[in-house]
């Protein structure tokens, strides 16, 4: 097998799991929260989406972030970034509890659809890689950020918010919200 096959596999295992997890999800359990300074389903969604497309298209091949070229940053509003605040920012890592709190998400089907256009096309950047670049850095501030350690991340993030999200419908289960 190689490698592009490999993470392509990965990436796709990953996110059958999380397509599974939040199928039919109400536009409520997206919003629900186990206490009042803990992430919901809709914001982890959307912080992990934001991420591969952060990690596969500004860093693995630098074409610029999906959520900018096809226009998803116009569709949803999202708190305004700390005027000094790093560039990403918009992910979702320098988000307060009240605009995590504050947040609504879109409807399950555009996020999914947001999901999908960056998983769409990370697929197409993975297929068409070339395997020597792995070792490469694209940030010369973080060496330690290469390719390859994108393109592992990019499942393993997935995989740690699923944990997360599996824990939340467990807990909403439990209260009888599903």
């Amino acid at each position: 097998m190689d490698v592009r096959d490999f993470v392509i596999e990965s990436v796709e295992r990953a996110r059958r799991t999380t397509l599974e997890m939040v199928q039919g999800l109400t536009h409520e359990q997206l919003r629900w929260q186990a206490t009042p300074d803990a992430n919901p389903i809709g914001f982890l969604l959307f912080h992990t989406f934001r991420t591969e497309d952060r990690y596969i298209h500004r860093w693995v091949q630098p074409v610029g972030e999906l959520w900018e070229r096809q226009g998803w940053n116009a569709r949803w509003e999202l708190p305004s970034p700390p005027s000094n605040s790093d560039p990403i920012w918009t992910v979702g890592n320098s988000w307060t509890t009240e605009e995590v709190v504050s947040w609504t998400p879109p409807p399950l089907e555009d996020l999914l659809a947001y999901g999908e256009a960056v998983r769409s096309s990370t697929t197409e950047i993975v297929r068409n890689l070339d395997t020597d670049c792995l070792s490469e850095a694209p940030r010369s501030e973080r060496p330690q950020m290469t390719i390859a350690y994108y393109l592992y991340q990019t499942t393993h993030h997935e995989a740690q918010h699923q944990g997360q999200i599996d824990y939340i419908l467990g807990l909403m289960k439990s209260k009888e919200l599903m």
